[in-house]
């Protein structure tokens, strides 16, 4: 039996990450509306109640107006990891920064607009745009973070 190279063990790896990425992603994008409503007020309320340390139901009226914004927190969230996972991979390629940069981008914000085009199939869900922009904005700011990461492990590792 042939033995595998350590660095297509690593791509391997790094791309089985961003599979499972998407995975997540369309499991939660399955989630039928009443559905995935229930599971981010739930997560909602949660989260108010860990920051406020005071006891809220889920059918309070300030938990309405803080469930858009948390949505869109883990919208832009989820992402930004995406966003993170894709630029590794990238970096196992021969093309140049810019190149993995833009490829990075276009292949997270693809995701993001199939992952839309999914939830408009899904009852009680719809298509949103500016879910889009969130989701790329994340991948975005994933992918920045990424390059920082880098940039600081060279420097690190620059005086060893």
């Amino acid at each position: 039996m042939k033995k595998i190279d350590k660095k297509i063990q690593i791509k391997i790896f790094k791309l089985i990450l961003i599979i499972i990425w998407m995975v997540a992603i369309f499991m939660f994008s399955a989630q039928q509306g009443t559905e995935s409503g229930e599971t981010s007020r739930k997560f909602t309320v949660a989260i108010v109640q860990v920051i406020t340390g005071k006891n809220f139901e889920p059918n309070d009226s300030f938990i309405d107006g803080i469930q858009f914004v948390i949505r869109k927190m883990a919208h832009f969230s989820i992402y930004t990891i995406g966003g993170f996972l894709i630029m590794n991979y990238a970096y196992t390629t021969k093309n140049t920064t810019k190149q993995k940069i833009l490829y990075s981008i276009a292949f997270g914000g693809g995701y993001a607009i199939t992952d839309e085009l999914h939830q408009f199939f899904v009852p009680g869900r719809s298509a949103q745009v500016l879910d889009v922009g969130i989701d790329t904005a994340g991948v975005i700011i994933g992918i920045i973070i990424y390059l920082a990461l880098i940039k600081i492990l060279k420097l690190l590792f620059k005086k060893y």
